[in-house]
């Protein structure tokens, strides 16, 4: 029999105690507001994965924190920080909900959808070009850029879809409606949209090249000494905009999926904040592309849940958030004490 390691379970262990610990928090919060914490997780979990639906909507929840989380694992290794995974997820789904209608005219289905997702994909990376560049040239703080840039994004699409863009056959402010025909397709025998594949093929691809390649190794390298990456030679600015436009780029293209696949329009009050999902999942997983699969779709279940039991229970169904807050905050506290023992 294979012995294994009990410290090589410890990382695990803390991830997991840490989701244990906010919702016990959830609940004290909960009971503090005049709510039955018992009766609210009980239902969460009952309706987010005791019923073929929750789980459904729960997996069709995945595809866009899969995706930004393949941007982020890059990112995350290189010691970089993309706090913008907002901005750069509107422009995307903005430019694929203004697009999509006239190029699905002209193009056969799957060039359309590639040409869209592409054009998705490049307004994400172009949106956290600046933050790359002066973090590359000046090291500007990226976390303040991305963040700043992040502002822009929300209040410009808001501005466009209102109106250069706007569908004015239509009263909200939105573009024009994909027709069903040009939505994302389905997976053979199921309600869930290929997007869910490209968000597997792609965590997992960037998982193998943080690992794998030189690309990667370069990457870590730099996150775990930037003097040491240039004395080896390393081009550390040419790494640093490498890194940033990878994460943009990726949650440019959730952003198009979810357009594509779910929306079917943009919409100018339309923010899902799926990057404030993803940063506290990507660390909790420890940058392991592997790790980030079940608990995408335990953070998916919080949130489809989460909606399902705000109707009855009268809790927001951004209390989610809270918990998804309160996770990063005891991993983090744990990783801490964790250190100081060392």
């Amino acid at each position: 029999m294979k012995y294994i390691n009990p410290a090589a379970l410890k990382p695990a262990a803390i991830s997991i105690a840490s989701i244990l610990f906010s919702l016990i928090s959830g609940g004290l919060i909960l009971a503090m507001i005049g709510k039955d914490p018992l009766l609210y997780f009980s239902l969460l979990f009952a309706r987010g994965m005791g019923t073929s639906l929750g789980i459904i909507e729960a997996t069709i929840k995945m595809a866009p924190l899969l995706i930004i989380s393949a941007g982020l694992l890059p990112c995350f290794s290189a010691g970089l920080w993309n706090i913008g995974v907002e901005g750069q997820f509107l422009v995307g789904a903005m430019l694929a909900g203004w697009s999509a209608p006239m190029i699905g005219l002209i193009l056969p289905l799957p060039i359309y959808l590639a040409a869209v997702l592409f054009l998705g994909t490049i307004g994400g990376m172009s949106w956290i070009l600046i933050p790359a560049v002066v973090k590359a040239r000046s090291d500007i703080n990226e976390i303040i850029t991305t963040l700043m840039m992040s502002w822009v994004a929300i209040n410009l699409v808001t501005w466009l879809v209102k109106g250069p863009i706007n569908d004015l056959s239509t009263v909200p402010a939105q573009t024009t409606l994909i027709p069903m025909a040009y939505r994302m397709p389905q997976i053979p025998f199921t309600r869930i949209h290929i997007g869910l594949l490209i968000g597997l093929v792609s965590l997992l691809a960037m998982h193998w090249m943080i690992r794998r390649t030189t690309l990667g190794y370069q990457l870590r390298v730099m996150s775990a000494n930037k003097k040491a990456a240039r004395h080896a030679g390393m081009q550390v600015p040419r790494l640093t905009v490498y890194g940033l436009l990878i994460s943009g780029g990726f949650a440019g293209l959730a952003g198009a999926c979810d357009v594509l696949a779910i929306k079917g329009l943009f919409q100018g009050s339309w923010n899902p904040q799926y990057g404030m999902t993803a940063i506290p999942l990507v660390f909790l997983a420890r940058l392991n592309g592997w790790a980030v699969i079940p608990l995408a779709f335990f953070f998916s279940f919080l949130a489809v849940g989460g909606e399902f039991v705000a109707r009855d229970q009268g809790v927001p169904a951004f209390f989610v958030h809270v918990l998804e807050g309160l996770t990063l905050l005891f991993f983090a506290a744990s990783e801490y004490f964790d250190r100081r023992k060392l």
